[in-house]
């Protein structure tokens, strides 16, 4: 197997949902975490001048965090095992990172130095969020009905990128009107992140 090199910065950002596959799917990795200068002496070598990036040892380096997460999901067999499957991951793959973007204003940028203004987004946030709610909420409960995970059996991309995506969208959460309405979805985040590897992972890096 090629040596793996995942490098991004020491933060979960968009680089935890591809070590939590990594290890959930039991390959090893490097997980090189940079800043300041380090980051500073690889960038210019970097792709698009961003990270996550993975090196993968005989291969052109890896850019895109999307990508980065197909990829090891594939690795790991967490990619679906058929078309349908397949299609139904990426659906809620990137439903997840949509909502996702919605919520980054809330904490970086202008919007994120005023707190009225994060107030506004906030209520926004509440008003608009519901669809993608709902309908993840309908595929997650039509697989066995909603105990288990989003696609077939066994956990997928799906369940990993949908418990981080999750656990960062509680932080908005403030008076759980997610949680109390869509308590299938946030019990299936506690699952993943319950799961020996990815605990033991995040145990280990806890801030």
């Amino acid at each position: 197997m090629p040596k793996y090199t995942l490098t991004y910065f020491d933060t979960p950002g968009r680089a935890q949902t591809i070590r939590h596959l990594f290890v959930q799917a039991g390959i090893e990795f490097e997980d090189k975490r940079v800043g300041g200068e380090s980051w500073l002496a690889i960038k210019p070598s970097a792709p698009l001048k961003q990270v996550p990036i993975l090196d993968v040892e005989g291969q052109d380096t890896i850019c895109q965090s999307v990508a980065i997460e197909r990829y090891v999901a594939r690795l790991g067999n967490m990619a679906g095992s058929n078309d349908d499957e397949l299609t139904k991951i990426d659906i809620i793959h990137t439903t997840l990172g949509e909502m996702a973007t919605a919520c980054i204003p809330y904490f970086f940028g202008e919007v994120s130095k005023d707190e009225e203004k994060k107030e506004e987004l906030r209520k926004t946030l509440l008003e608009k969020l519901p669809t993608s709610f709902d309908y993840l909420n309908r595929l997650l409960e039509a697989n066995g009905g909603g105990d288990g995970y989003f696609v077939g059996s066994s956990v997928t991309l799906a369940d990993v990128a949908g418990a981080n995506t999750l656990k960062f969208m509680q932080l908005i959460d403030k008076e759980g009107e997610f949680t109390t309405k869509w308590p299938k979805i946030f019990a299936l985040a506690d699952r993943v992140h319950a799961l020996p590897a990815i605990k033991e992972f995040n145990d280990k890096h806890q801030k």
